[in-house]
């Protein structure tokens, strides 16, 4: 019994639960909407195998949300731009982390 005590010991220390899983929103600001941004957003996240949502903000922005490790957060926001429509561009990412967010099995655009 001692076993599975220990383990969860160590669940807690990692910060690591798996009924809440570290979940991030990123609010981008620029020329993301009406340009296919939350498309292609959805196609880069999903060839990223990274659960979450996109949708269009009422001042123009757009928010993201992403459950993944602070890493693959980082390496998504490095890596957004290149991979995002052609007409899109972004001038700003503000990023946040979300406490008891359940988990996301897979990424889609919300309207």
């Amino acid at each position: 019994m001692k076993f599975f005590g220990k383990g969860r010991e160590q669940e807690k220390d990692n910060g690591q639960n798996e009924d809440f899983p570290e979940t991030w929103q990123l609010t981008i600001t620029g020329i993301v909407q009406g340009v296919g941004f939350r498309w292609s957003v959805q196609s880069f996240a999903q060839n990223l195998h990274l659960p979450g949502s996109v949708k269009n903000n009422f001042d123009g922005s757009v928010t993201v949300v992403l459950q993944a490790d602070k890493n693959k957060v980082d390496l998504f926001i490095r890596d957004l731009p290149q991979n995002i429509s052609r007409f899109a561009k972004i001038t700003k990412i503000k990023k946040e982390k979300l406490t008891n967010v359940e988990k996301m099995h897979d990424f889609h655009v919300s309207y």
